[in-house]
Protein backbone atom coordinates (compact mmCIF):
# COMPACT_ATOMS: atom_id res chain seq x y z
CA UNK A 1 0.00 0.00 0.00
CA UNK A 2 2.92 2.24 0.84
CA UNK A 3 4.38 1.57 -2.55
CA UNK A 4 1.48 2.42 -4.44
CA UNK A 5 0.64 5.43 -2.57
CA UNK A 6 4.09 7.26 -3.44
CA UNK A 7 4.11 6.16 -6.91
CA UNK A 8 0.51 7.45 -7.51
CA UNK A 9 1.78 11.02 -6.32
CA UNK A 10 3.86 11.50 -9.61
CA UNK A 11 1.23 11.25 -11.99
CA UNK A 12 -1.33 13.24 -9.51
CA UNK A 13 1.23 16.16 -9.97
CA UNK A 14 1.65 15.34 -13.96
CA UNK A 15 -1.74 15.52 -14.55
CA UNK A 16 -2.00 19.31 -12.90
CA UNK A 17 -1.65 22.20 -15.27
CA UNK A 18 2.11 23.33 -13.93
CA UNK A 19 4.38 23.47 -10.74
CA UNK A 20 2.09 24.84 -8.12
CA UNK A 21 2.93 28.51 -7.29
CA UNK A 22 5.83 29.70 -4.56
CA UNK A 23 3.82 30.69 -1.69
CA UNK A 24 6.67 31.02 0.97
CA UNK A 25 7.89 34.45 1.23
CA UNK A 26 11.42 35.64 -0.31
CA UNK A 27 14.32 35.65 1.39
CA UNK A 28 15.82 38.54 2.60
CA UNK A 29 18.94 40.23 1.37
CA UNK A 30 22.02 39.15 3.18
CA UNK A 31 23.49 42.52 3.52
CA UNK A 32 20.56 45.01 3.14
CA UNK A 33 21.37 48.75 2.05
CA UNK A 34 21.22 51.65 4.05
CA UNK A 35 18.79 54.31 2.91
CA UNK A 36 20.55 56.98 4.15
CA UNK A 37 23.62 55.80 2.33
CA UNK A 38 21.78 55.43 -1.11
CA UNK A 39 20.92 58.67 -0.61
CA UNK A 40 24.01 60.46 0.37
CA UNK A 41 25.58 58.09 -3.14
CA UNK A 42 22.75 59.78 -5.19
CA UNK A 43 23.45 63.38 -3.62
CA UNK A 44 27.00 62.21 -4.81
CA UNK A 45 26.46 61.40 -8.12
CA UNK A 46 24.75 64.04 -9.21
CA UNK A 47 26.75 66.58 -7.72
CA UNK A 48 29.85 65.06 -9.64
CA UNK A 49 27.49 65.48 -12.66
CA UNK A 50 26.99 69.28 -12.58
CA UNK A 51 30.93 69.29 -11.44
CA UNK A 52 31.53 67.45 -14.78
CA UNK A 53 28.85 69.65 -16.48
CA UNK A 54 29.69 73.16 -15.34
CA UNK A 55 33.83 72.72 -15.07
CA UNK A 56 33.92 71.17 -18.98
CA UNK A 57 36.15 74.14 -19.67
CA UNK A 58 39.16 73.20 -17.60
CA UNK A 59 38.09 69.51 -17.24
CA UNK A 60 38.21 69.04 -20.96
CA UNK A 61 42.10 69.82 -21.48
CA UNK A 62 42.73 68.09 -18.29
CA UNK A 63 41.11 65.67 -19.88
CA UNK A 64 42.60 65.50 -23.09
CA UNK A 65 46.20 65.98 -21.54
CA UNK A 66 45.95 62.58 -20.04
CA UNK A 67 44.61 60.81 -22.39
CA UNK A 68 48.01 61.88 -24.76
CA UNK A 69 50.09 61.24 -21.01
CA UNK A 70 49.22 58.04 -21.56
CA UNK A 71 49.19 57.39 -25.34
CA UNK A 72 52.99 59.41 -25.60
CA UNK A 73 54.35 57.85 -22.49
CA UNK A 74 55.86 55.28 -24.15
CA UNK A 75 57.94 57.63 -26.17
CA UNK A 76 59.34 59.41 -23.21
CA UNK A 77 59.96 56.18 -21.44
CA UNK A 78 62.06 55.16 -24.61
CA UNK A 79 64.15 58.47 -24.44
CA UNK A 80 64.77 58.27 -20.90
CA UNK A 81 65.85 54.54 -21.65
CA UNK A 82 68.66 56.19 -24.10
CA UNK A 83 69.26 58.72 -21.71
CA UNK A 84 67.50 61.92 -21.72
CA UNK A 85 65.68 63.19 -18.43
CA UNK A 86 62.20 63.28 -18.63
CA UNK A 87 61.91 66.77 -18.72
CA UNK A 88 63.79 67.27 -22.10
CA UNK A 89 62.06 64.45 -23.57
CA UNK A 90 58.77 65.32 -22.85
CA UNK A 91 59.75 68.53 -24.25
CA UNK A 92 60.59 67.06 -27.66
CA UNK A 93 57.34 65.16 -27.72
CA UNK A 94 55.54 68.17 -26.91
CA UNK A 95 57.38 70.12 -29.65
CA UNK A 96 56.30 67.20 -32.23
CA UNK A 97 52.67 67.46 -31.46
CA UNK A 98 53.30 71.04 -31.93
CA UNK A 99 54.76 70.90 -35.27
CA UNK A 100 52.08 68.40 -36.44
CA UNK A 101 49.24 70.33 -35.03
CA UNK A 102 51.25 73.58 -36.53
CA UNK A 103 51.26 71.21 -40.29
CA UNK A 104 47.95 70.45 -40.07
CA UNK A 105 46.71 73.50 -39.78
CA UNK A 106 48.82 74.95 -42.35
CA UNK A 107 47.93 72.31 -45.07
CA UNK A 108 44.05 72.40 -43.67
CA UNK A 109 42.88 75.98 -43.52
CA UNK A 110 43.08 77.23 -47.26
CA UNK A 111 40.76 74.37 -47.83
CA UNK A 112 38.76 74.38 -45.06
CA UNK A 113 38.07 78.39 -45.29
CA UNK A 114 37.20 77.62 -48.98
CA UNK A 115 34.35 75.92 -48.07
CA UNK A 116 33.32 78.13 -45.02
CA UNK A 117 33.24 80.75 -47.79
CA UNK A 118 30.79 78.52 -50.02
CA UNK A 119 28.60 77.96 -47.04
CA UNK A 120 26.05 80.40 -48.45
CA UNK A 121 25.84 78.99 -52.20
CA UNK A 122 26.03 75.55 -50.88
CA UNK A 123 22.42 75.92 -50.44
CA UNK A 124 21.65 77.19 -53.95
CA UNK A 125 24.08 74.27 -55.21
CA UNK A 126 22.51 72.03 -53.48
CA UNK A 127 18.99 72.64 -54.48
CA UNK A 128 19.72 73.19 -58.48
CA UNK A 129 21.43 69.83 -58.48
CA UNK A 130 18.66 68.25 -56.05
CA UNK A 131 15.85 68.35 -59.09
CA UNK A 132 13.24 67.38 -57.49
CA UNK A 133 13.62 68.47 -53.91
CA UNK A 134 14.43 71.68 -55.23
CA UNK A 135 10.92 72.50 -55.75
CA UNK A 136 9.64 71.23 -52.24
CA UNK A 137 12.53 73.95 -50.86
CA UNK A 138 10.73 76.43 -52.87
CA UNK A 139 7.23 76.05 -52.13
CA UNK A 140 8.53 76.01 -48.36
CA UNK A 141 10.01 78.98 -49.09
CA UNK A 142 6.56 80.59 -50.51
CA UNK A 143 4.78 79.06 -47.71
CA UNK A 144 7.22 80.95 -44.92
CA UNK A 145 7.27 84.55 -47.16
CA UNK A 146 3.53 84.49 -46.93
CA UNK A 147 3.46 83.53 -42.94
CA UNK A 148 6.00 86.68 -42.74
CA UNK A 149 3.90 88.60 -45.04
CA UNK A 150 0.92 87.86 -42.90
CA UNK A 151 2.87 88.39 -39.70
CA UNK A 152 3.97 91.77 -41.16
CA UNK A 153 0.24 92.61 -41.81
CA UNK A 154 -0.74 91.83 -38.24
CA UNK A 155 1.75 94.12 -36.89
CA UNK A 156 3.47 97.13 -38.14
CA UNK A 157 6.18 97.30 -35.84
CA UNK A 158 9.11 95.38 -37.14
CA UNK A 159 12.04 94.19 -34.66
CA UNK A 160 15.21 93.04 -36.61
CA UNK A 161 17.06 90.46 -34.01
CA UNK A 162 21.05 90.38 -35.46
CA UNK A 163 22.85 87.81 -34.03
CA UNK A 164 26.82 87.42 -34.37
CA UNK A 165 27.80 86.60 -38.36
CA UNK A 166 29.00 83.79 -39.51
CA UNK A 167 32.85 84.65 -39.51
CA UNK A 168 32.60 86.30 -36.13
CA UNK A 169 31.13 83.11 -34.77
CA UNK A 170 34.46 81.03 -36.28
CA UNK A 171 36.66 83.61 -35.05
CA UNK A 172 35.11 83.38 -31.74
CA UNK A 173 35.28 79.39 -31.59
CA UNK A 174 38.99 79.02 -33.18
CA UNK A 175 40.24 81.92 -30.38
CA UNK A 176 38.64 79.57 -27.32
CA UNK A 177 39.97 76.74 -29.54
CA UNK A 178 43.37 78.04 -29.89
CA UNK A 179 43.21 79.23 -25.84
CA UNK A 180 42.31 75.26 -25.36
CA UNK A 181 45.00 73.75 -27.36
CA UNK A 182 47.69 76.03 -25.65
CA UNK A 183 46.33 74.96 -22.32
CA UNK A 184 46.31 70.80 -23.15
CA UNK A 185 49.68 71.02 -24.70
CA UNK A 186 51.18 72.65 -21.11
CA UNK A 187 49.29 70.43 -19.39
CA UNK A 188 50.57 67.61 -21.20
CA UNK A 189 53.88 68.59 -20.90
CA UNK A 190 54.14 68.18 -17.10
CA UNK A 191 51.90 64.94 -17.51
CA UNK A 192 54.82 63.45 -19.53
CA UNK A 193 58.15 64.96 -17.52
CA UNK A 194 56.33 65.08 -13.92
CA UNK A 195 54.25 61.74 -14.05
CA UNK A 196 56.57 59.07 -13.30
CA UNK A 197 57.86 60.54 -9.98
CA UNK A 198 54.68 61.68 -8.84
CA UNK A 199 53.39 58.02 -9.07
CA UNK A 200 56.51 57.36 -7.63
CA UNK A 201 56.10 59.38 -4.81
CA UNK A 202 52.42 58.46 -4.47
CA UNK A 203 53.43 54.76 -4.26
CA UNK A 204 56.15 55.68 -1.74
CA UNK A 205 53.66 56.94 0.84
CA UNK A 206 52.24 53.23 1.58
CA UNK A 207 53.22 51.95 4.50
CA UNK A 208 52.98 48.19 3.62
CA UNK A 209 55.43 46.79 1.21
CA UNK A 210 53.20 44.26 -0.41
CA UNK A 211 50.74 47.26 -1.48
CA UNK A 212 53.76 49.00 -2.87
CA UNK A 213 54.04 46.17 -5.25
CA UNK A 214 51.10 45.52 -6.05
CA UNK A 215 49.62 49.32 -6.88
CA UNK A 216 52.91 49.73 -9.16
CA UNK A 217 51.89 46.48 -10.93
CA UNK A 218 48.62 47.62 -11.28
CA UNK A 219 49.88 51.18 -12.22
CA UNK A 220 52.53 49.57 -15.18
CA UNK A 221 49.55 47.08 -16.53
CA UNK A 222 46.60 49.49 -16.59
CA UNK A 223 49.36 52.18 -18.00
CA UNK A 224 50.54 49.76 -20.70
CA UNK A 225 47.63 48.43 -21.62
CA UNK A 226 45.82 51.82 -22.09
CA UNK A 227 48.89 53.28 -24.11
CA UNK A 228 48.44 49.86 -26.41
CA UNK A 229 44.91 50.76 -27.11
CA UNK A 230 44.98 54.12 -27.51
CA UNK A 231 47.68 54.32 -29.94
CA UNK A 232 46.57 51.01 -31.30
CA UNK A 233 43.06 52.74 -32.39
CA UNK A 234 44.98 56.09 -33.43
CA UNK A 235 47.17 54.18 -36.24
CA UNK A 236 43.88 52.48 -37.58
CA UNK A 237 42.37 55.76 -37.81
CA UNK A 238 44.92 57.22 -39.00
CA UNK A 239 44.93 54.61 -41.98
CA UNK A 240 41.26 54.97 -42.36
CA UNK A 241 41.68 58.63 -42.98
CA UNK A 242 44.70 58.54 -45.44
CA UNK A 243 42.98 55.39 -47.61
CA UNK A 244 40.02 57.70 -47.75
CA UNK A 245 42.35 60.93 -49.04
CA UNK A 246 43.96 58.53 -51.36
CA UNK A 247 40.35 57.49 -52.48
CA UNK A 248 38.70 60.60 -52.75
CA UNK A 249 41.45 62.23 -54.69
CA UNK A 250 41.50 59.18 -57.19
CA UNK A 251 38.17 59.41 -57.46
CA UNK A 252 38.51 63.24 -58.51
CA UNK A 253 37.18 64.88 -54.94
CA UNK A 254 38.28 68.36 -54.42
CA UNK A 255 40.17 68.63 -50.99
CA UNK A 256 40.74 64.79 -50.91
CA UNK A 257 43.04 65.20 -48.13
CA UNK A 258 40.98 67.70 -45.84
CA UNK A 259 37.75 64.96 -45.77
CA UNK A 260 40.27 62.16 -45.01
CA UNK A 261 41.62 64.17 -42.23
CA UNK A 262 37.65 64.56 -40.69
CA UNK A 263 37.26 60.75 -41.30
CA UNK A 264 40.41 60.06 -39.56
CA UNK A 265 38.84 62.12 -36.83
CA UNK A 266 35.51 61.39 -36.51
CA UNK A 267 36.23 57.68 -36.49
CA UNK A 268 36.94 57.95 -32.78
CA UNK A 269 33.27 58.56 -32.71
CA UNK A 270 31.71 55.30 -33.50
CA UNK A 271 28.44 54.67 -35.48
CA UNK A 272 27.77 58.54 -35.55
CA UNK A 273 31.23 59.62 -36.54
CA UNK A 274 31.22 57.39 -40.17
CA UNK A 275 27.92 58.24 -40.89
CA UNK A 276 28.62 62.37 -40.29
CA UNK A 277 31.76 62.06 -42.53
CA UNK A 278 29.36 59.53 -45.19
CA UNK A 279 26.81 62.69 -45.58
CA UNK A 280 29.39 65.00 -45.73
CA UNK A 281 31.42 63.18 -48.69
CA UNK A 282 27.93 62.70 -50.38
CA UNK A 283 27.41 66.19 -50.02
CA UNK A 284 30.63 67.34 -51.56
CA UNK A 285 30.34 64.99 -54.08
CA UNK A 286 26.74 66.54 -55.14
CA UNK A 287 28.29 69.84 -55.21
CA UNK A 288 30.99 68.08 -57.51
CA UNK A 289 29.45 65.27 -60.08
CA UNK A 290 26.48 66.00 -62.45
CA UNK A 291 25.23 62.42 -63.06
CA UNK A 292 23.41 60.29 -59.70
CA UNK A 293 25.86 57.64 -60.38
CA UNK A 294 28.91 59.53 -60.02
CA UNK A 295 27.39 61.17 -56.96
CA UNK A 296 27.08 57.67 -55.66
CA UNK A 297 30.71 56.77 -55.73
CA UNK A 298 32.74 58.29 -53.30
CA UNK A 299 30.12 57.72 -50.48
CA UNK A 300 29.87 54.07 -51.65
CA UNK A 301 33.80 53.95 -51.42
CA UNK A 302 34.03 55.67 -48.28
CA UNK A 303 31.13 53.15 -46.47
CA UNK A 304 33.04 50.01 -47.98
CA UNK A 305 36.06 51.07 -46.37
CA UNK A 306 35.01 52.27 -43.20
CA UNK A 307 32.27 48.78 -43.20
CA UNK A 308 36.35 47.02 -43.78
CA UNK A 309 38.06 48.85 -40.91
CA UNK A 310 35.15 48.50 -38.31
CA UNK A 311 34.10 44.61 -38.74
CA UNK A 312 37.02 42.96 -39.67
CA UNK A 313 40.56 45.45 -39.29
CA UNK A 314 39.69 47.06 -35.86
CA UNK A 315 38.46 43.34 -34.06
CA UNK A 316 41.74 41.59 -35.73
CA UNK A 317 44.31 43.71 -34.36
CA UNK A 318 42.48 45.43 -31.03
CA UNK A 319 41.52 41.76 -30.07
CA UNK A 320 38.83 40.14 -27.69
CA UNK A 321 40.73 41.52 -24.63
CA UNK A 322 40.14 45.14 -25.61
CA UNK A 323 36.89 44.99 -27.26
CA UNK A 324 33.80 47.26 -26.18
CA UNK A 325 29.71 46.28 -25.52
CA UNK A 326 28.33 48.26 -28.53
CA UNK A 327 25.15 49.11 -25.96
CA UNK A 328 28.08 50.62 -23.29
CA UNK A 329 30.12 52.65 -26.47
CA UNK A 330 26.61 54.31 -27.43
CA UNK A 331 26.02 55.54 -24.01
CA UNK A 332 28.91 56.66 -23.61
CA UNK A 333 29.09 58.83 -26.96
CA UNK A 334 25.61 60.19 -25.85
CA UNK A 335 27.19 60.92 -22.33
CA UNK A 336 29.77 62.76 -22.90
CA UNK A 337 28.64 64.00 -26.10
CA UNK A 338 25.95 65.89 -23.83
CA UNK A 339 28.43 66.67 -21.01
CA UNK A 340 30.98 68.26 -23.24
CA UNK A 341 29.42 68.71 -26.65
CA UNK A 342 31.76 66.85 -29.61
CA UNK A 343 35.21 67.11 -27.64
CA UNK A 344 33.21 64.81 -25.14
CA UNK A 345 32.19 62.64 -28.07
CA UNK A 346 35.49 62.03 -29.34
CA UNK A 347 36.93 61.46 -25.78
CA UNK A 348 33.87 58.91 -25.19
CA UNK A 349 35.17 55.91 -26.78
CA UNK A 350 38.61 56.25 -25.05
CA UNK A 351 37.07 56.92 -21.35
CA UNK A 352 35.38 53.95 -21.83
CA UNK A 353 38.33 51.94 -22.53
CA UNK A 354 40.48 53.39 -19.89
CA UNK A 355 37.23 52.43 -17.05
CA UNK A 356 36.79 49.07 -18.64
CA UNK A 357 40.68 48.42 -18.23
CA UNK A 358 40.91 49.46 -14.87
CA UNK A 359 38.00 47.63 -13.76
CA UNK A 360 39.87 44.57 -15.09
CA UNK A 361 42.64 44.99 -13.36
CA UNK A 362 40.74 45.41 -10.33
CA UNK A 363 39.14 42.50 -8.88
CA UNK A 364 35.70 43.87 -7.30
CA UNK A 365 35.62 45.73 -9.96
CA UNK A 366 35.98 42.64 -12.33
CA UNK A 367 32.27 42.50 -13.38
CA UNK A 368 31.91 45.70 -13.74
CA UNK A 369 34.42 45.58 -16.84
CA UNK A 370 32.58 42.53 -17.80
CA UNK A 371 29.77 44.37 -18.43
CA UNK A 372 31.76 47.13 -20.52
CA UNK A 373 32.84 44.70 -22.93
CA UNK A 374 31.47 42.65 -25.86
Amino acid sequence: MIDQTASAVPHAAADTDGPEPVTAPLPEAVHPRDPARVALFGILAIGVLFAVYFGRDVLLPIALAMLLNLLLRPVVRGLYRWGIPDGLGAAVVVAGVTALLVFGVYTLAAPAADWLQRMPRVVTELEFKMGEVREGIQRAREASRQIEQMAQDADAQEVVVRGPSLVQQVMDRTQALLANVVITLVLLYFFLARGRPTMEALIGTMRSIDDRVHYAMVAATVQQHIATYLATVTIINIALGCATAGAMWLIGLPNAGLWGTVAGVLNFIPFLGPGITAVLIFLVSVLTFDTLAAMLVPPAVFIGLTTLEGNFLTPMIVGRRLSLNPIAVFVSILFWGWMWGMPGALLAVPILAIMKILCDAHEPLRPAGALLGS
